[in-house]
């Protein structure tokens, strides 16, 4: 592709509305036109930005506007049907997270993209910030020797989301869809991505009775399992909008504690990363250094944003692919089947 790449953006929510914003200075780039039925957030994204055609509906401008690629940052259960037209339409997508409902939903979305040679990304910004870069290339250079266990966690002591769909399992809310996935992505990255293949978990709504009067309150807020992947790792996670956790600290004056942490964990046989820390294992003990991020610069939305471009420039499938896509919401649905069933679930092909 010799041309600048002609963006159309669908919905500005999550990272979409910072993409958008980085697209009108990309040198590879152009946004083209932005659909959004708000005209203040349309107008608030573009901020004085001219040239670029605004729509209400999405629908209408895929119709009106020669277009090679979309950005869409519309709500969780509008993903998969937004990225089936704009494949459809011949384009090149990124599409925020999760990218569909459930992997059934996005099988037939990654054989769409491979039929048609187009780029099917899924947003993922953490994996383009040092730590985790970085994390994946010690695992994948054999620094830490074999991995076979990981922790991760995203956890905090209350939280009820203003946006109530975020609460409402019918339209793909949930703790582990919202959390879990990245939590789990951040691990299984670094990982290197090893192929799922079982799932053991649990979900609870167990906070329904502090949320506003009249929200939806349906989904989980709270999520924790362990997944196994193919080279025989375990992978562990804990996710929780609202948990009875003070993450170690003492409240003070009696006043309640609120607090929210992230950590992930990895363990090989030569060592280990933890806490910003690798781990370098000794007949004694271990030895513990910072992770040298100096190699990385660039803010994570801008890499993942040059990714998507350098993908449809060369052809080539994104970090971010579709294929790993299926494989991490074959883990969330995992889960979810486990947590009804009370039994370990089988990732099958």
């Amino acid at each position: 592709m010799k041309h600048k790449i002609r963006f159309g953006i669908i919905g500005i929510g999550g990272t979409i509305g910072g993409t958008a914003k980085i697209l009108v200075n990309e040198t590879e780039a152009e946004l083209v036109s932005l659909a959004d039925p708000d005209p203040n957030r349309r107008a608030n994204i573009l901020d004085g930005t001219r040239g670029v055609e605004t729509f209400d509906d999405y629908k209408t401008m895929l119709q009106q506007v020669q277009l090679d690629a979309v950005c869409i940052g519309l709500p969780t259960w509008m993903h998969a049907s937004a990225t089936q037209d704009a494949l459809e339409s011949g384009l090149h997508v990124l599409c925020e997270k999760p990218p569909a409902n459930n992997a059934e939903e996005m099988k037939p979305l990654a054989r769409l993209a491979s039929d048609k040679n187009l780029s099917c990304m899924f947003v993922r910004q953490s994996r383009f910030t040092p730590q985790l870069m970085e994390g994946r290339r010690l695992v994948t250079s054999g620094e830490l020797g074999d991995v076979y266990y990981v922790d991760t966690r995203w956890v905090r002591t209350r939280w009820c989301s203003a946006k109530g769909w975020r609460h409402d399992k019918a339209k793909g809310g949930g703790v582990l869809l919202d959390l879990g996935i990245h939590a789990i992505d951040n691990a299984w990255f670094m990982m290197g991505c090893p192929k799922p293949i079982e799932v053991t978990a649990g979900l609870y709504n167990a906070f329904s009775d502090l949320a506003p009067d009249g929200q939806i309150y349906t989904a989980d807020d709270a999520a924790c399992g362990l997944i196994r992947f193919d080279n025989n790792c375990v992978l562990h996670f804990a996710v929780a909008f609202s948990l009875n956790t003070a993450d170690g600290k003492t409240s003070e004056d009696n006043q309640p504690i609120a607090t929210e942490y992230q950590r992930v964990s990895l363990h090989g046989t030569k060592g280990g990363l933890e806490d910003g820390r690798q781990l370098i294992g000794t007949a004694q003990g271990v030895e513990v250094k910072p992770i040298d991020t100096s190699a990385y610069s660039g803010d994570a939305v801008t890499l993942q944003t040059r990714e998507f471009i350098r993908s449809i420039k060369e052809e080539d499938q994104p970090l971010n692919s579709a294929d790993q896509a299926v494989m991490l919401m074959q883990m969330l649905d995992g889960a979810m089947e486990s947590s009804d069933t009370r039994c370990a679930v089988a990732i099958e092909e």
